[in-house]
């Protein structure tokens, strides 16, 4: 008999009245690779719960080799409308949390063209990606497309 053991530890990193999530940390094996995932709004994933699209991505990176994941996204807010204080506040976490990753995941979906502020949002993010020079990664699918949601069924990730 056979028997595995693993601890899964989750960190949430919420503002003082819970209307944004910031950060979503998951960790199962820390001598692995760690990716940023950036997506396009927080989901109902907390300490315990996971949404689908956080226990897809949880999956698909552990099958990929890595040790753990940091979600992040355009818009943080999940009570009340997304406001600039937000977005900044989203903007220094992500230079913080980008220097904990080897791996950067842009997987905010196809679609957002047409939302001038998503649009903004990703440039900014991108921006201070690419400043520190972070390997960035996106889901493609086999035909060549990127940019895909983490719910997409592709088969790899590429830079870009």
């Amino acid at each position: 008999m056979k028997v595995f053991k693993s601890t899964l530890k989750t960190e949430i990193v919420f503002d003082d009245a819970l209307a944004n999530k910031y950060v979503v940390r998951k960790e199962w094996n820390k001598s692995k690779k760690a990716a940023l995932v950036i997506m396009k709004s927080a989901g109902e994933t907390n300490e315990v719960e996971q949404d689908h699209t956080t226990m897809y991505v949880t999956n698909n990176l552990a099958r990929l080799d890595y040790g753990s994941v940091i979600i992040m996204n355009l818009f943080p807010t999940i009570i009340g409308a997304n406001s600039n204080e937000s977005a900044v506040e989203n903007l220094k976490y992500l230079q913080e949390e980008m220097t904990k990753v080897d791996d950067v995941v842009i997987a905010i979906g196809t679609g957002i063209e047409s939302n001038k502020l998503a649009v903004n949002r990703l440039k900014m993010m991108v921006a201070i990606l690419l400043d520190k020079q972070a390997n960035l990664l996106q889901i493609e699918c086999p035909k060549g497309r990127k940019g895909f949601h983490p719910l997409y069924p592709a088969k790899k990730m590429n830079g870009n």
